[in-house]
């Protein structure tokens, strides 16, 4: 099999027009950036008064001298959108906030190009520039940084629904957000749209919807973040090369969603814990408030609308997950494919709703060259529903309980099982696995607890499965 590494995805991400390892006094010294102060152009960091105008000002003197930085001061500036454009780095001092208007006519997005029919983004929406309205957007510009150890408060405007992200990217070349806190957005917090060299470092979100959202994208990198979200922590899809590490991930909804196809993933070094510190609103009227974590990665292109491509070269390593339902789901969907998908040193603890699967349903679509190695699993049996599924359907857009409390596997042309774990606590009535429509399968070095009076694997006679060092406990 052939992987993508860190270190592979790194070089090729290439150099970012980036000053967030460079303190704003040291450029002020040496004169190598010029620097706008937003106050020299009327912005007042009082809570109360609107600086829509006053920091656009500035901002657009910066592009007029050729790119610099533009400095936000400490204190609370109120500001509706905020337009970067081309070789402007958004400094925000340690005690600066820019704090979103709660009039929304003070917003502006993007007038999104026609989706691709071979490759659509799925945004469901015909409105999008109400849709992608934003705090901060950087819509078709170059070279643009946010950085510099402040905040962006989206104040969860609008009150009612979703409608204005925290920073917003459409058509973007060379964008690195870093060193920043992004909270309350009143929908997603950091979005791409149409990206390429996104880098997104060292940045905590707290509250809002989904964390990072990236809808087709070309070299991206997420690392060494902090993700704190009512939604999704990390989604999007139709990523190419992209790196996600050393990030912690906790969510209401799930760790990392990709709802589209995508080539050369790596994932690694991330913690994804649950329940989620701010809840989802799915629930029942009289508890619309819920915080636990869905699963913990799950890559499922063409959930949410059909986007034909490949699932390949992904690369899921050192990683923790602790108290979500599932660990990790994966589901190919019409028009979907993949190939070369390693999962390797992978700890999960408290798993308590469903099993781990890989699963394909839809004509034409298959998996290749699937392997687990050195994986942990333990689940909590806590709800004895769970244990007793008899009839199951292909999944939706979420993992669901199906009648092998381990794994199950649909779809796959051959998958290999190399020293895993598999542990459960309470009462369980299901087989370990599951396999169905599958051609190979390689068990090797495995270590489970037995189900008394269960036949552990279930399998038709046209799956030839191997079996090396099988062990109960």
């Amino acid at each position: 099999m052939k992987y993508i590494g860190v270190a592979l995805l790194l070089f090729t991400i290439g150099p970012f027009w980036c000053l967030a390892q460079v303190s704003l006094n040291a450029l002020g010294k040496n004169g190598s950036v010029k620097i706008y102060n937003i106050t020299d152009y009327g912005a007042v960091g009082d809570g109360a008064v609107l600086n829509t105008g006053a920091i656009n000002k500035a901002i657009n003197a910066c592009t007029d001298g050729g790119g610099g930085v533009v400095f936000v001061p400490p204190g609370h500036f109120l500001t509706g959108t905020i337009q970067l454009k081309s070789n402007v780095t958004l400094y925000l001092d340690d005690d600066a906030t820019i704090v979103a208007t709660a009039d929304k006519t003070q917003f502006t997005g993007s007038k999104l190009k026609p989706q691709d029919p071979e490759r659509p983004i799925n945004l469901n929406t015909k409105d999008t520039v109400s849709w992608t309205n934003a705090i901060v957007l950087i819509d078709k510009a170059d070279n643009v940084n946010i950085t510099g150890g402040g905040t962006i408060d989206g104040a969860m405007v609008p009150a009612e629904g979703r409608h204005v992200h925290g920073i917003l990217a459409f058509c973007a070349k060379k964008t690195g957000i870093s060193n920043i806190r992004v909270t309350r957005a009143g929908n997603w917090s950091i979005v791409g749209l149409y990206v390429e060299d996104f880098k997104v470092t060292n940045v905590t979100v707290t509250d809002g919807y989904d964390g990072i959202h990236i809808r087709q994208g070309k070299h991206i990198l997420i690392r060494n973040c902090k993700l704190y979200c009512r939604d999704d922590a990390i989604a999007g899809g139709y990523w190419e090369h992209t790196v996600i590490t050393d990030c912690l991930l906790n969510s209401a909804c799930n760790g990392i969603r990709l709802v589209l196809p995508a080539t050369d993933l790596d994932i690694s070094y991330c913690d994804i814990i649950g329940p989620g510190v701010f809840g989802h609103h799915r629930g029942a009227v009289n508890n619309p408030w819920i915080t636990n974590t869905l699963t913990g990665i799950i890559l499922q292109p063409g959930a949410w609308g059909i986007g034909k491509g490949g699932l390949d070269n992904v690369y899921i390593h050192d990683i923790k997950i602790k108290d979500v339902q599932t660990a990790l789901t994966f589901v190919l969907n019409e028009g979907n494919t993949a190939d070369n998908i390693l999962v390797e040193n992978v700890t999960a603890t408290g798993i308590y709703h469903n099993a781990c699967s890989v699963e394909a349903w839809a004509a034409g679509s298959l998996f290749k060259n699937i392997k687990f190695k050195k994986l942990s699993v333990s689940y909590q049996v806590t709800d004895s529903a769970f244990t007793h599924v008899k009839y199951f359907q292909r999944p939706r857009t979420e993992s669901r309980p199906v009648p092998y409390w381990g794994f199950y596997v649909r779809g796959v042309k051959n998958i290999e099982f190399d020293h895993l774990k598999m542990s459960y606590t309470g009462i369980e009535t299901r087989p370990l696995m599951g396999f169905d429509d599958v051609g190979s399968v390689l068990l090797k070095d495995i270590s489970y607890k037995r189900v008394p009076g269960v036949k552990t694997l279930k399998y038709s006679s046209a799956t030839k499965v191997k079996l090396i060092h099988f062990n109960s406990q």
